[in-house]
């Protein structure tokens, strides 16, 4: 929340206001309008609706912030959550004099919409495209709040040094984030003169007859050290057909990226069947150091979800 009120006082002290004017000193919009691009309908979508509704109730009762000026937030489905298809839904968001959008929740879509946020010089925060080559230089407009997937790669490669692999397989969705992700895990084992020795990369669209199909290649590789860079859709379903093929029993070595940390941060507690098909999985976290205050969030989190659930649609 914190950095959601850094954002909303950067585009304010940039003189916008929601009618898409000039502030001077004697003209104080009575609102400012920031947009939020999602898919509400996911699980990431809905916590995300929970938090920036908490979000704007702590800005708008903090007269210190921004004084009598009141934040409204626009929040627009992003029914699309892909590619060009959502740039008619930013562009829908835009018409209505946003200040700075929210989102998108996919490193393709911010892809896309980067290069109309750098035309428009419309802010774009986002905490959820982790694409490595979405570059601040490039997208001078593009802010990300999570770490992108370099820093996640790197943790990988240093935990395959330590236990003195050289070798390693990497399942991937094979879309911008995955290979452009896979790229980055493959450079960092590069410098400690390891390597990815099999690429296996899936559709967007995977049934599990395909999955199956990759997965045997993978079986049939030397390698028994996977790496799994996918979302958390067909997480549970790689892991589900893995567990049918026997691949994951004692001489095999799972690391997945933080797609599974986040599945059993949203979605939990999951069905007895997904919790047995991960058992001795790897995966990483962000850690936020132990504090005061994130103390008082957590708190303050279970109280504002208690009665939801992240039942329905994943991410």
């Amino acid at each position: 929340m914190i950095k959601f009120w850094l954002v909303v006082l950067m585009v304010l002290s940039n003189g916008f206001y929601s009618t898409g004017a000039v502030m001077n000193d004697s003209t104080v919009p009575d609102s400012v309008n920031i947009g939020i691009l999602y898919a509400f309908n996911t699980s990431i979508g809905r916590i995300l609706k929970i938090a920036m509704e908490a979000a704007v109730e702590d800005v708008n009762s903090d007269p210190s912030i921004l004084g009598k000026t009141q934040l409204k937030v626009i929040m627009q489905e992003d029914s699309k959550y892909k590619g060009f298809l959502s740039i008619a839904e930013t562009l829908q968001l835009m018409a209505k004099h946003t200040v700075a959008i929210i989102g998108p929740q996919s490193s393709i879509t911010a892809h896309v919409i980067s290069h109309v946020a750098n035309e428009l010089q419309v802010p774009l925060l986002s905490f959820s495209a982790t694409d490595p080559t979405l570059s601040s230089l490039q997208f001078p407009f593009f802010i990300r709040t999570a770490q992108n997937d370099l820093f996640q790669m790197t943790a990988i490669a240093e935990l395959v040094v330590f236990y003195g692999w050289r070798e390693v397989i990497a399942i991937y969705i094979d879309d911008d984030q995955g290979r452009n992700g896979i790229a980055a895990l493959g450079d960092k084992l590069a410098e400690k003169r390891c390597k990815i020795s099999f690429k296996a990369p899936m559709s967007t669209e995977a049934t599990k007859e395909e999955i199956t199909d990759v997965l045997v290649q993978v079986a049939l590789a030397e390698s028994r050290i996977i790496v799994l860079q996918t979302n958390t859709i067909w997480g549970p379903k790689v892991f589900s057909v893995a567990q049918n093929l026997g691949m994951m029993r004692t001489g095999y070595v799972w690391i997945a990226t933080y797609f599974l940390s986040t599945l059993l941060d949203t979605a939990s507690p999951l069905p007895s069947d997904e919790m047995q098909d991960i058992q001795g999985v790897v995966t990483l976290r962000m850690y936020t150091p132990e504090t005061e205050l994130k103390r008082r969030f957590v708190s303050r989190w279970k109280n504002l979800t208690r009665g939801n659930t992240a039942s329905g649609p994943r991410d």
